[in-house]
């Protein structure tokens, strides 16, 4: 049962002159990558609480419910903000601010210049698939949480580009929630314009009618009809007051969204290097070593016991 395994352990011990030749020179180059090669990234994370509105989540699953499913309007704000921020658009608002993310040698350094140096190229594609790859996120819609972070080979500029990308989700989300309240404030205005062309016009006919029939008091069926009229603008003068207690329900909506975004933990300057740690990645590749020179010595073998039998 055993002897496959003492065979495969004599052929180590007769080749370990080649199997430590091996696995010393792919333990030095381990060493040399960890130690030299290798560049260090720090991640620095900030986390954010989107808060519900429950005054607004009826009116907002009637739009978009049907796309996002019954939720809380916090939670699919989470869904929805985490789509525009891996969006094109997104990464060139934050090309087109131009901010400084870090001042060394009295130089300042942009977030184009910086994400362009680091790929050696000026292509906005390749920037933003460079950005995405460096870009930590992740997302709970339950609790409504996102963690957002971005990886860098300095500690502070991770934590200043972490921070740039913090002060444009914020305000990325509150251009779409304002969006939101500013296209129910044109459609109402709108609707207001409707209703006032129309009372306008009973306005008018009831002046005509007044004209036309003076005594209308005086019989039943004009009478009746005049109060049709009556009623009909009273419809439309109580619908324009209810199109406008909505208009400023939604402007007071505009003003309350700044307490939805809410900043949990701010981005930090990160202690540690990236996982894995240096002690990790060198029993990987240990392990790794171990195998190839393994794999080595015993291919070796088996070559040179294939010469011998020609």
């Amino acid at each position: 049962m055993f002897e496959p395994i003492k065979e495969l352990f004599n052929i180590l011990n007769s080749r370990r002159s080649i199997l430590l030749r091996v696995f010393v020179a792919l333990t030095v180059i381990s060493l040399v990558y960890i130690f030299l090669l290798r560049i260090p990234s720090y991640t620095s994370n900030a986390k954010i609480f989107i808060n519900s509105k429950d005054s607004s989540m009826t009116a907002n699953q009637s739009f978009l419910g049907g796309i996002l499913g019954n939720q809380s309007d916090g939670a699919r704000d989470v869904q929805i903000l985490s789509e525009i921020i891996i969006g094109n658009s997104f990464f060139a608002q934050l090309i087109e601010n131009n901010t400084t993310i870090s001042s060394k040698d009295s130089e300042d350094l942009s977030f184009e210049s910086w994400i362009s140096d680091e790929i050696n190229s000026k292509n906005v594609e390749k920037m933003h698939s460079h950005f995405l790859e460096i870009l930590n996120m992740d997302y709970d819609s339950k609790k409504q949480l996102i963690t957002i972070g971005v990886k860098a080979n300095d500690r502070e500029i991770a934590k200043n580009l972490s921070s740039l990308l913090l002060l444009q989700i914020e305000k990325s989300y509150f251009s779409y929630k304002n969006s939101l309240e500013e296209n129910k404030i044109n459609s109402i205005l709108v609707r207001v314009k409707e209703v006032e062309n129309s009372l306008s016009s009973i306005q008018n006919e009831i002046t005509l009618f007044r004209q036309k029939n003076i005594d209308f008091e005086k019989s039943p069926k004009l009478l009746i009809e005049y109060e049709n009229y009556l009623r009909e603008r009273l419809i439309l003068e109580q619908t324009i007051g209810t199109l406008y207690t909505q208009k400023e329900m939604s402007e007071i909506e505009m003003k309350l969204n700044r307490d939805l975004f809410l900043v949990i933990n701010e981005p930090y300057l990160p202690t540690y290097k990236d996982k894995p740690t240096n002690r990790n990645l060198f029993l990987m590749l240990e392990i790794i070593a171990l195998f190839i020179s393994i794999s080595f010595t015993l291919i070796k073998h088996e070559l040179s016991a294939n010469r011998r039998e020609l």
